[in-house]
């Protein structure tokens, strides 16, 4: 029977499944959503600290600081906590954290928390997470975001500040470059704000989503939920439209696509200030892309006037991450306009605490910058430790195995999601006996059709990897007589030729005579070198692949470098192998790939050797070139890693192809 046949009788058995469950689940429990209450229980100075349009008049924290000491000589802790909420929410929106205001939050904590519910106190830790991570410690930020986590949900505030958490925490992830934990993180996110009525709050959500999708370089999903926290605003005039209008800018930028970046920087940034509105976080990164902007159409006048004038509003924000953006587009200004640089250690010096907190986003930004300068300046030497440097920064933004980890988890959440509905809709046909039991006939039909499934596709994929072993077993009998005559040729039309030539000419001319000597020993060396590595059973596996590395660079003009860390655990005959898979990819890689650089690495860990060879060329299907009948180098690659008890594993996308190689130590 055909995979189709069994394909449509798997959804004929599917649905009648379906109907049955339909039908016995008339009753079916609803999910509880939770309200936001229609009024919000404030008093007059309550009601008007939470007045957005009120946060900026010069006696707002006066009102608040009288009406909150009040309070708390009152004994009117509920009220008291109930203002300073209001005001932390304001100003982490704005990303205020003055230090009086810092002082009165950590003395509320030490002294008045313990008097209130945890919910009406959790605000604390909310503000302190905001606090750290603007100055781009998100492992501590991460550390108080937690604690809101483990909240109980009995009402919309509790619901609300749980899902909050989590997706701040996602944010948190995004940044440091774990992308698992932030997809992991926002999928709990959305558990929590889908359970109250409040759907705009989903735009933040998909907003998280994007991000992640632009760590991982797929710029379209990027890009859709990007759009879909846009629409989710609903027509909001002010900060949300914006933060995700310059998180668009953001994506464009990433993606390389620059005509829409300034495109985009341009309307956005003077639609915000038509707007009036005044948000010094909001205003000074749309502000810096509208600068990139005039860099590139050549306006360095009305670029440095604009720079001078966001000087005090960055100062005033006292944010590191700030300063630092603000430090790099000066740096692009001085390379522009001055051809280098001015002092670069205002970049340098934030390099070691991004390091430390794995604010990879803005390392790339910082390399880059750098990287420009010592371009401008003609130091190729430092130019090529930034480019790197940078490049090492960008595997730790996306690398295929975050990619990879990402998407699995994203099917297991869904797989697991799908089960959590199955398992609430056997819940209530539990009194039902002989639906359960015809339920449990259909799904004993399923599974037979799910393991005859499973049994066609491994006879298919045996059969596939029996055709391309006996192709590659006839193509490494083509290939040898093919080696066998071309070292023939090589012997008799070099070799033999020179000699005969020398016979010749040996009488009459000494010096022309030494001349053709060497290079008779330099083809032999050539063609010895082709059939084995002269000195590898002296020098070892890591000083020969350096050799290769090095010829490889001299004779193609192609940029190679190779990472190795192995103590020479292996024996010689699993040496010699790692390093001929290590020259077939070289091979492949200069034939076929039009790349411009490389990267090996050998790594030897407790129990395993990994071997990782890199390229930045076009790619290719990787299932389609290995069941033509041209792909004798791939094969040959997989089969010699079989040999000594490897596996190969060969990824390839337009952005390039990895080959990774494990092998077991034998301990």
């Amino acid at each position: 029977m055909s995979v189709k046949k069994y394909i449509i009788q798997f959804r004929i058995l599917f649905f009648l499944c379906l109907l049955i469950l339909g039908a016995c689940n008339k009753q079916k429990e609803e999910t509880i959503i939770y309200k936001k209450p229609l009024k919000l229980n404030f008093d007059a100075t309550c009601t008007w600290l939470n007045d957005v349009e009120n946060y900026n008049k010069k006696n707002y924290l006066s009102v608040f600081y009288t009406y909150y000491n009040q309070k708390i000589k009152e004994g009117k802790f509920i009220e008291a906590s109930r203002a300073m909420e209001i005001v932390s929410l304001k100003k982490s929106s704005h990303v205020s954290f003055d230090k009086p205001f810092m002082n009165t939050i950590n003395f509320y904590s030490k002294n008045y928390r313990n008097k209130v519910p945890a919910i009406n106190a959790s605000f604390v830790e909310s503000y302190l997470g905001d606090y750290y991570t603007d100055k781009g410690e998100f492992a501590k930020a991460i550390s108080y975001y937690t604690k809101n986590t483990l909240i109980p949900v009995n009402d919309y505030k509790s619901c609300y500040k749980k899902g909050d958490a989590y997706s701040t925490i996602s944010w948190c992830y995004q940044c440091i470059g774990d992308q698992k934990s932030a997809l992991a993180a926002n999928y709990k996110a959305l558990d929590y704000f889908k359970q109250t009525d409040q759907t705009n709050i989903l735009q933040t959500l998909y907003d998280n989503f994007g991000g992640i999708y632009e760590a991982m370089h797929d710029y379209d999903n990027a890009l859709k939920n990007n759009s879909l926290a846009i629409k989710y605003t609903r027509g909001e005039k002010y900060s949300n439209v914006y933060t995700y209008l310059f998180n668009r800018i953001n994506i464009y930028d990433h993606a390389g696509q620059y005509d829409k970046m300034y495109a985009l920087s341009d309307s956005t940034y003077h639609s915000f200030k038509k707007s009036g509105e005044v948000n010094t976080w909001i205003e000074v990164p749309l502000t810096q892309y509208y600068i990139k902007k005039l860099y590139h159409e050549g306006k360095f006048e009305e670029s440095k006037n604009l720079l001078d004038e966001l000087k005090p509003e960055v100062i005033a924000l006292n944010s590191n991450i700030t300063n630092l953006e603000y430090d790099v587009l000066v740096a692009e200004y001085e390379i522009k306009k001055n051809k280098g640089i001015k002092d670069t250690k205002l970049i340098k010096k934030s390099i070691p605490i991004l390091l430390e907190n794995r604010h990879f986003g803005k390392l790339r930004d910082c390399y880059s910058v750098l990287l420009d300068d010592a371009v401008a300046k003609k130091d190729y030497k430092n130019a090529h430790l930034y480019a790197v440097e940078g490049a090492k920064i960008q595997d730790s933004i996306a690398s295929m195995e975050m990619a990879n980890a990402v998407i699995e988890f994203d099917v297991k959440y869904k797989t697991k999601k799908k089960e959590q509905q199955i398992a609430l809709q056997e819940n209530t046909i539990q009194n039902k006996n002989t639906t359960i039991a015809l339920l449990v006939s259909v799904l004993i039909g399923l599974g037979l059709i799910g393991v005859a499934l499973v049994l066609l596709q491994k006879q298919r994929k045996l059969k596939k990897e029996k055709q391309n072993t006996q192709l590659y077993t006839k193509q490494l009998l083509e290939k040898t007589e093919e080696e066998r005559k071309r070292i023939a040729s090589d012997l008799h039309d070099s070799v033999s030729h020179e000699l005969l030539s020398l016979k010749n000419t040996f009488e009459e001319n000494a010096e022309s005579t030494n001349k053709k000597i060497d290079g008779i020993i330099n083809d032999i060396r050539s063609i010895s070198r082709n059939l084995h590595p002269i000195m590898f059973d002296k020098v070892g596996l890591k000083a020969t692949i350096n050799q290769m590395v090095e010829r490889t660079q001299n004779v193609n003009d192609f940029m190679v470098t190779a990472e190795i860390d192995y103590k020479g655990s292996l024996s010689s005959v699993v040496e010699l192998q790692i390093y001929r898979i290590i020259q077939e990819a070289l091979s492949n890689i200069i034939k076929y790939a039009d790349a411009v650089a490389a990267r090996i690495s050998v790594i030897e860990y407790k129990s395993t050797i990994v071997i990782e060879i890199k390229d930045n060329g076009k790619g290719f299907n990787v299932q389609e070139t290995l069941n033509n009948n041209h792909s004798f180098g791939l094969h040959n690659i997989i089969e010699r890693s079989r040999a000594v008890g490897g596996e190969a594993k060969i990824v390839s996308d337009p952005n390039g192809t990895i080959i990774t190689i494990e092998i077991k130590k034998h301990l």
